[in-house]
């Protein structure tokens, strides 16, 4: 058990949580609190952080293109799950003024 390698992956999971939060209340501003918006908010920050990351991975040669089939669905599948969560408390109109 290495303390700094979970201390690292803690900072990751927080930050992209606060990321896929942000985008979520983001466009629920503009648009409205709905399932489109968990899959709309969801895939932006999927797009925007997880693509990126695992294209750039296996174009550098630090992964196998094959893999992307299995990490790319899985990690959708994250943040639309996070998405979903973020709906359902904001849902409960503790959050909103």
């Amino acid at each position: 058990m290495d303390v700094g390698i979970f201390s690292i992956w803690g900072l990751w999971d927080t930050l992209l949580t606060a990321v896929l939060v942000f985008t979520f209340w983001l466009y629920t501003q503009t648009f409205e609190n709905t399932l489109k918006s968990v899959l709309i908010a969801g895939t932006i920050v999927w797009l925007a952080v997880f693509v990126i990351f695992w294209v750039a991975t296996a174009n550098m040669g630090l992964s196998d293109w094959n893999i992307l089939l299995i990490t790319l669905p899985l990690s959708w599948l994250e943040m639309i799950v996070g998405a979903w969560i973020a709906f359902r408390l904001y849902a409960t109109g503790r959050w909103v003024n």
